[in-house]
């Protein structure tokens, strides 16, 4: 009788034991569960704005576009843009300089981050996982002085200084179709605002488009 009370008791604690596992039919392992009870820490990303509006400013629908797709990818987006002045004013109803009009860069990005945006000069590697640059002639204008200069370009000394600092901590710097910030390789060895090897973007200039990496990520 003995043997027959202890085969039912270890047959209960079966019984018990099989109904506390999850549909499945396994318990999950500790590892799994500690692996899933600890979220991933969102990118931080930093979106340097040039303005607001194609033809004197950042493109409005790439900006908007990037914003979407990384609140879809949950990074954490900060805004930038320098405190400088616009090159000019362009009407945009008549593709044509508006005389005698002004605008500074900061306050028009500001139109498209909702006014929260942070001046250039306050943007720290230190603080971003990456940075990306959308497109637009303000890129060329406000950004740099390639609209005028070409090849001989100037670069904005902070934009610079991001470009720099990002590079040399390895992290990632995206720049759209149209932003011609860090041009091509020729190009750096004359202009020793940029002599940072490997540093490149994606970038297009009339009609020509031309895809290229940063070698040191």
């Amino acid at each position: 009788m003995a043997a027959v009370r202890a085969l039912v008791a270890s047959r209960l604690a079966a019984a018990s034991a099989f109904a506390s596992l999850s549909p499945g039919g396994r318990t999950p392992p500790q590892r799994a569960a500690l692996h899933l009870s600890v979220p991933r820490p969102a990118a931080r990303v930093a979106l340097v704005l040039s303005g607001c509006g194609v033809y004197d400013g950042t493109e409005i629908h790439e900006a908007s576009a990037i914003l979407v797709h990384l609140s879809r990818g949950g990074a954490e987006v900060q805004i930038f843009a320098p405190d400088v002045p616009q090159m000019h004013v362009i009407d945009h109803t008549k593709g044509q300089p508006s005389e005698g009009e002004s605008r500074n860069v900061l306050t028009e990005s500001a139109r498209i981050a909702r006014g929260k945006i942070t001046d250039l000069a306050n943007l720290s590697a230190a603080n971003h996982d990456a940075a990306i640059f959308p497109g637009g002639f303000g890129a060329a204008k406000n950004l740099s002085t390639f609209a005028v200069d070409g090849k001989d370009c100037k670069v904005n000394k902070e934009v610079e200084r991001v470009l720099k600092e990002f590079h040399q901590a390895g992290k990632p710097v995206g720049c759209d179709a149209s932003t011609s910030l860090p041009a091509p390789a020729p190009w750096w060895s004359r202009n020793a605002a940029l002599r940072c090897p490997g540093l490149s973007c994606i970038w297009c200039w009339q009609g020509e488009s031309r895809t290229c990496v940063d070698e040191h990520l």
